[in-house]
């Protein structure tokens, strides 16, 4: 993973490095509606410098650093299978 802007608050964004050969932004896009499909999180794409981002914004009062645990672990879990 690379982080791609700035955090803003609550709000930064990432990309998943593609495989070698692999379109990047396709990837990215795959990835992010695969981690929306399995629906225990949901996050947006963007765009930064011309190139897809995976939008991670955690903005609620009631969220926890177990929240943000699990939403790594989807995250990860997901990238994985997609390799």
């Amino acid at each position: 993973f690379e982080i791609v802007s700035e955090s803003m608050l609550s709000l930064f964004s990432f990309r998943h490095k593609a495989a070698a050969g692999t379109d990047a932004d396709e990837h990215n896009l795959r990835l992010v509606n695969a981690i929306n499909d399995d629906g225990r999180i949901y996050l947006t794409q963007t765009k930064v410098d011309g190139r897809i981002a995976i939008r991670f914004q955690v903005g609620q009062f009631e969220a926890t650093a177990a929240d943000v645990d699990t939403a790594f672990t989807v995250i990860t879990e997901i990238a994985r299978a997609m390799d």
